[in-house]
């Protein structure tokens, strides 16, 4: 520790030398009366100024970095117990208890047969849902899988007699002409086709995954039946030419016409299966032509590191300070000793403040509040609870797989430190395709989304996160001081 000489003139600071250590020491957000830059300015001063400025530069450090209180883990819940992804009541074995499933020799390729796919055979160039289904028969071969293909509908999925899909080339496939039956979307079926074994078996359902009513559950609850086996899954998501109506998931007419609209091979099975089916299907469909793609799979979650908080910033810049020390009814704590917090201070005016996974930020696909986001205060004493209070998120923003979270800030609300736990972080093509309240779209606009698609891949993510009792996708923690 520091020791005081007794009998020292205490020293006047300057107004010159307070700018210096102003612009040097502290990160102000184009503060009212510090403008930020990124280095100390040089000034010329006298040998005895600069022997008191190097002092002053040692309090001042020791004061951003020093010996403060440590706030609790970012980790770790008011219990001392580590932030996991909640595991519902009932849920399967966990995987410790769990064997790396088999590997799979069979492929089940399910297709959808609901009226609502006709328009890609109607394209006025639909050599590219042909070339689809080659490029599903040739991934098969490649990976030496033996394919099997069904027809999905009508509350069953009926093996085709030709063993491939190039049955669904046929429009009557999907109108309901001979030799085939009109159906309604049932896509649960697939998942419902028995197979011997304790393994699950490796699965590809063709459709646009608009699922009736938007209902998901029927789907997931179905695909469950193989998650409690070891399986994994992954979607690989394409936009092929379309001719016709665009209905939505409640069967209302969105759009009729030509476009590219989306559609979907999601697939189940042992994990290693699962990315390199896919992986071959897209390499094969790119050297065809279809460079709209995106793909994500979800067997290999547990490799991911949960991301935390990385930079924040006050709304607006200008009503506050990040990277200073606060000060608690608990007392007071700075950033050198908490690394895993971000610090703000909210001035007069402030609204609130954005907390990021990366820096600096850009870019980035914005929403309202979608409900992925648990918010809650860190108890720093016994009297403390976890209620976020009236703190609320006003934006989540994705940017690949990062997130920023815009937080509303109450003028009245309490100083103090809040964690925000996102279990699984939807990737930024998830929000894209997504119909769900688009208002702003355009009729044809809409066309190109999907009901729900967001809703069914994050459910499904989540699911798979639960069985293999990952950690959160993110947690951000964060100590901010309101000033009245």
């Amino acid at each position: 520790m520091f020791r005081f000489a007794t009998g020292v003139t205490l020293y006047k600071v300057s107004a010159e030398e307070y700018m210096f250590f102003g612009r040097g020491l502290v990160d102000v957000q184009h503060s009212e009366t510090l403008p930020r830059v990124s280095s100390f300015q040089l000034l010329p001063l006298s040998p005895q100024r600069s022997m008191n400025l190097v002092a002053l530069a040692v309090l001042a450090l020791l004061g951003l970095t020093g010996c403060g209180k440590k706030l609790p883990d970012c980790s770790q819940n008011e219990l001392g117990k580590t932030v996991k992804a909640t595991v519902t009541s009932g849920s399967p074995t966990p995987p410790s208890a769990q064997s790396k499933p088999v590997a799979a020799k069979d492929v089940l390729i399910g297709i959808d047969g609901s009226g609502s796919m006709f328009g890609y055979t109607q394209a006025a160039d639909p050599s590219a849902w042909l070339r689809l289904l080659q490029s599903v028969n040739l991934s098969a071969n490649t990976l030496g899988l033996q394919a099997k293909a069904f027809r999905v509908g009508g509350g069953t999925a009926t093996e085709l007699a030709s063993g491939s899909t190039s049955s669904a080339s046929n429009p009557c496939f999907f109108k309901g002409c001979s030799p085939f039956q009109p159906v309604a979307s049932s896509l649960q079926t697939l998942w419902q086709r028995g197979y011997p074994g304790q393994s699950p078996p490796l699965r590809l359902l063709i459709s646009d995954l608009e699922v009736n009513e938007g209902e998901v559950s029927p789907l997931i609850a179905g695909i469950k039946t193989d998650l409690a086996k070891g399986a994994s899954a992954g979607v690989l998501a394409l936009k092929l030419p379309f001719t016709g109506p665009v209905f939505d998931s409640q069967a209302r007419p969105l759009f009729k016409g030509t476009l590219n609209r989306p559609l979907y091979l999601l697939a189940t099975g042992p994990a290693d299966q699962v990315k390199a089916l896919l992986e071959e299907i897209r390499k094969i469909m790119a050297q065809k032509g279809i460079q709209s793609q995106e793909l994500s799979v979800f067997g290999y979650l547990n490799s991911n590191l949960t991301l935390t908080a990385k930079d924040a910033r006050v709304i607006p810049p200008e009503k506050g300070a990040v990277g200073v020390p606060v000060q608690f009814s608990t007392g007071r704590f700075n950033p050198g000793s908490n690394s895993d917090y971000r610090f703000i201070q909210l001035k007069p005016g402030a609204t609130g403040f954005s907390v990021m996974t990366i820096k600096p930020w850009s870019g980035g696909t914005t929403r309202p509040d979608l409900g992925l986001v648990r918010l809650e205060r860190i108890p720093l004493s016994s009297n403390d609870n976890t209620s976020p209070g009236g703190v609320k998120i006003r934006y989540m923003i994705v940017s690949g797989n990062q997130v920023r979270l815009d937080l509303d800030i109450p003028p009245s609300t309490p100083s103090g430190a809040m964690r925000a736990t996102i279990e699984t972080l939807p990737e930024q093509w998830w929000i894209d395709w997504d119909r769900e309240n688009r208002n702003d779209l355009k009729p044809a606009e809409k066309a190109e989304k999907t009901d729900g698609i967001l809703l069914l891949l994050n459910t499904l993510s989540t699911e798979i996160r639960q069985e293999k009792g990952s950690p959160p996708a993110a947690t951000l923690c964060m100590a901010f001081q309101t000033t009245p």
